[in-house]
C-alpha cells in the first residue's frame, strides 16, 4: 500500500509553507515528502532537498523528473555540509523534514548549524513518529502488539529515538528556535493512508535481522499472522503516534 501523505501534507501547509517559498528539507530519502513540499511552493517557489545516500537520491530524482522547482544534493546532515555552501547569499524560508531527527544522535545541534541556511524569522518544522504511548486497542491483537514490540526494538537497536515525536519542542528550543506549535495524530492500521504493519514488516526485515530482533522466515512468519488478524471493519488498532513541530529563527 502506498501512502498518500495527506497527514504530512495537511502538517505543512498549517506550519506555513506555501507559494513562492525557498525550501531547505533535510533526509529526503525517496523524495516523498519533497513532492508534498514542491507541490506546496508551487512553481514560483524552489525546494533543495539533501540525503546522504546516493541510491535514495537516485530514487527521489526519478520520482520528481516533472518538477523544475526542485534541486537533490549529497549531503549529511550531521556530516559534512560543505554543498551547501553555495546557497549562504539566498538563505531559505522554510527548514522541513519528516522521521529524520529520530535517527540522529544530537538532533538539536544538527538543527542549530542547519539554521545557518534559514533566514531570519524562517519557519522550521519537523515530523516525527512516537512509539512510547503504543500499542492502543480493545480487543487483544497479538501479532500486530507483537510487530510494534519488533519495530521499535529494531529502533533502539540502532540508535533511534522512538519517542522522538514527544521530544519536539524541547529539541527546537534547545537548537535555538522559537517554538511556536505542536499536534499530533494516531496512526491507525487498516485505513489506507499508511503503510499496513505487513509492509513495514516486509521494508524492515533486513534491519531487524541485522539487529538480532528476528530472522527473515520469523518476519514472513508474522506478516502472515497480520494478514488475517484484526480485520472486522469495527476494529481499530493504533500503532504510533505522529507528531509535528514548528517553530522560527528568531
Amino acid at each position: 500500500m502506498k501512502r498518500d501523505n495527506g497527514v504530512t501534507r495537511r502538517y505543512l501547509a498549517e506550519a506555513g509553507v506555501g507559494p513562492r517559498q525557498r525550501v531547505l528539507e533535510i533526509g529526503c530519502g525517496g523524495g516523498e515528502v519533497t513532492e508534498a513540499l514542491a507541490e506546496l511552493v508551487g512553481s514560483t517557489g524552489a525546494v533543495v532537498a539533501i540525503d546522504r545516500h546516493e541510491g535514495a537520491l537516485a530514487q527521489a530524482r526519478e520520482r520528481l523528473a516533472g518538477y523544475a522547482q526542485v534541486e537533490f544534493v549529497c549531503a549529511d546532515a550531521a556530516g559534512d555540509l560543505s554543498g551547501l555552501d553555495r546557497f549562504d547569499a539566498a538563505p531559505f524560508d522554510v527548514l522541513a523534514g519528516r522521521r529524520v531527527l529520530m535517527y540522529l544522535r544530537e538532533p538539536a545541534a544538527v538543527l542549530g548549524r542547519l539554521g545557518r541556511w534559514l533566514r531570519s524569522g524562517g519557519l522550521v518544522v519537523f515530523e516525527e513518529s512516537d512509539l512510547s504511548m503504543v500499542p492502543a486497542r480493545l480487543q487483544p491483537l497479538p501479532a500486530h502488539d507483537r510487530a510494534v514490540d519488533w519495530i521499535r526494538r529494531t529502533l533502539r537497536a540502532e540508535g533511534a529515538q522512538p519517542a522522538m515525536g514527544l521530544a519536539l519542542p524541547a529539541t527546537l528550543i534547545e537548537a535555538g528556535y522559537r517554538f511556536e506549535r505542536v499536534r499530533a495524530e494516531a496512526v491507525i492500521q487498516g485505513q489506507g493512508t499508511q503503510y499496513p504493519l505487513s509492509t513495514l514488516l516486509q521494508l524492515m526485515a533486513q534491519r531487524m535481522v541485522v539487529a538480532g530482533i528476528a530472522t527473515q522466515d520469523g518476519v514472513e512468519a508474522l506478516r502472515a499472522e497480520l494478514q488475517v488478524e484484526g480485520l472486522e471493519p469495527g476494529c481499530v488498532y493504533v500503532s504510533e503516534m505522529s507528531f509535528c513541530a514548528s517553530g522560527r529563527k528568531p
